[in-house]
């Protein structure tokens, strides 16, 4: 690669997916075809019980892959720039860091309430064998049948479900198992919002300036025009210029603070685990 990787991470879809989507319209700034590109990451480490990896994860034999894997992408693509977004990339910013010393993050950071919701459709949603089958195309010929398996106890497990809940979704955070089989979803959900961020709050607090960027969800979708020039320029001197007008149009408003037409769907423990997230970066308490 010419360039370092841009690494969007963030616990929310929306906020990472349009992120992703307005840089790759930048001459040179290309994506993988795919939403995102976790079993990419994964690599080598299959039997990791979860998504918080580390400088020991990234292994010789690991970093020659991704390196591989990136460089091979940038050339096909024509890419000077890689754009990167998986969202279970909050939980292993050190492990990337020992692959990509380099590497840019831009954490976009949502209301946790919202997010919450919003994984909670997600882990009840039915299964999209499509969608899976598109990230495939980038896994290893030998990690598919290990995905293939997942995807198969996974929808057994579903079609169980009381809730219609999946065995797994998202990031997986230490000890998400005994979280789901002992916890509501919407408790479940906090706690995976709340392990992201604060995996990724620790991680970037000790990067300089110029290789982590943090910005809100709630900002971008209210002023969308001012903040991607802040990130674009932040990235390169007068890049801003270099995005097609077009690109702020498709941002479309967001629905901030949506969970306050939701207030029954929290537990006091749902909120109790997000409150001392949301309040460090700044979001007013439940009501």
């Amino acid at each position: 690669m010419k360039n370092p990787p841009v690494i969007i991470i963030g616990a929310g879809r929306s906020g990472t997916n349009i992120l992703r989507d307005t840089l790759t319209r930048l001459p040179g700034y290309r994506t993988w075809d795919c939403d995102e590109i976790n079993l990419i990451w994964r690599h080598g480490n299959l039997d990791h019980a979860n998504d918080v990896f580390g400088p020991a994860e990234a292994t010789r034999r690991v970093r020659g892959f991704l390196h591989r894997t990136f460089d091979s992408f940038a050339a096909r693509s024509g890419a000077s720039v890689v754009v990167e977004k998986t969202c279970a990339n909050t939980l292993r910013i050190p492990f990337i860091l020992s692959v990509f010393p380099e590497a840019r993050f831009v954490h976009i950071v949502r209301d946790g309430r919202d997010v919450t919701l919003s994984a909670m459709q997600r882990w009840t949603a039915s299964i999209e064998p499509g969608y899976l089958l598109k990230k495939l195309r980038f896994a290893p010929l030998t990690d598919i049948p290990h995905y293939a398996a997942r995807f198969v106890a996974n929808r057994i497990h579903q079609r169980k479900s009381v809730e219609r809940r999946q065995k797994s979704w998202g990031p997986i955070f230490p000890d998400m198992p005994t979280w789901v089989a002992s916890r509501p979803l919407v408790e479940v959900c906090a706690k995976q919002w709340a392990s992201c961020v604060e995996h990724a709050d620790d991680a970037l607090r000790g990067l300089p300036q110029e290789q982590a960027c943090i910005m809100t969800y709630e900002a971008l979708v209210s002023n969308p025009a001012a903040t991607i020039a802040d990130l674009c320029n932040w990235l390169e001197p007068d890049l801003a210029g270099k995005l097609p007008a077009d690109a702020i149009a498709a941002i479309r408003p967001g629905r901030p603070d949506a969970w306050r037409a939701n207030r029954a769907a929290f537990t006091p423990d749902a909120l109790a685990i997000l409150a001392p997230v949301l309040a460090r970066h700044g979001y007013a308490p439940s009501l």
